[in-house]
């Protein structure tokens, strides 16, 4: 005999899927192509068949309630499955070649266990990863989707939110104990003037790279201090070979996922876009 919860549609868990990862019913009625008071509807629906509140309706966002984040965590392996189904019958399965451009402390985000699932989901597509930090156009580049840390300019652009990240102050376990003022500073464009609030102790830059990457591979080699976001510094703290100094975060990061109006029904930049989260939340319980 069926249940109320054996009634739930997929179009429901669709729409649940798109308000948790969109934040707000608007965007994800939007995404989906159907109108708001529809999508409330379907989600007043679902919420009976099962059997209480998915969410917390706020001003500008939705939260997850406890019952909503344990439904929404089992329902991933059966999204994976319905996706992996509908492109097993479809006649026009997405091909052609899909570019997009990383910033490369994020490269890591596009490889391994992203690069399997994308070709699992996605055989018949070329996946072209470009790592550079230079800020594209994607219309005059010919790029797909976009990855992005920091403020978003206003645009025409579509941006999905993947993560926000803390900014931690590192360095090598060496300096264990040292007192700040006299570890060298490794710093990107900018570091020393938002570190000169909190930390006006500090020594002024020893060396300056524009790139997170080259100062954790310093900090590792002892060579002094830096600023890192939590996903290149946590790993090595929690191995030992970093140390915090500050354990009061310094600012946090947005990343973000852009890409043209028009691709927004694209489902090979959702599907790899939804990996990329996926393994960015993993990063992420690390750093926690």
């Amino acid at each position: 005999m069926l249940d109320e919860f054996d009634e739930l549609r997929f179009r429901d868990v669709l729409l649940f899927d798109s308000v948790v990862r969109l934040g707000t019913i608007t965007a994800a009625a939007r995404e989906l192509d159907v109108p708001k008071p529809t999508a409330a509807r379907w989600l007043a629906a679902m919420e009976i068949r099962a059997g209480g509140p998915l969410l917390v309706r706020g001003a500008r966002k939705v939260t997850l309630t406890q019952r909503g984040h344990a439904l929404h965590g089992e329902l991933q392996t059966l999204l994976r499955g319905i996706r992996a189904a509908r492109l097993a019958v479809r006649d026009d399965r997405p091909g052609g070649t899909l570019r997009v451009s990383v910033p490369v402390p994020l490269g890591r985000l596009v490889g391994g266990s992203v690069i399997a699932g994308f070709r699992a989901e996605m055989p018949g597509v070329r996946l072209e990863v470009l790592l550079q930090d230079e800020r594209v156009d994607l219309r005059r580049d010919r790029i797909d989707l976009a990855i992005r840390g920091g403020p978003l300019p206003d645009s025409t652009l579509l941006a999905r939110r993947l993560a926000t990240v803390p900014m931690w102050l590192y360095a090598g376990a060496r300096w264990t104990g040292a007192d700040p003022s006299t570890i060298p500073l490794i710093a990107a464009a900018r570091d020393e003037r938002m570190l000169r609030g909190r930390h006006p102790e500090l020594l002024p830059a020893v060396v300056v790279v524009h790139d997170r990457t080259a100062i954790r591979d310093a900090l590792l080699q002892g060579v002094g201090a830096g600023v890192l976001p939590a996903f290149l510094g946590e790993p090595a703290r929690h191995a030992g070979e970093l140390i915090r100094l500050d354990e009061q975060e310094l600012s946090t990061i947005d990343v973000h996922a852009v890409y043209l109006p028009e691709q927004r029904r694209d489902l090979r930049i959702r599907a790899l876009v939804e990996l990329i989260e996926v393994e960015m939340k993993a990063w992420m319980v690390v750093a926690g």
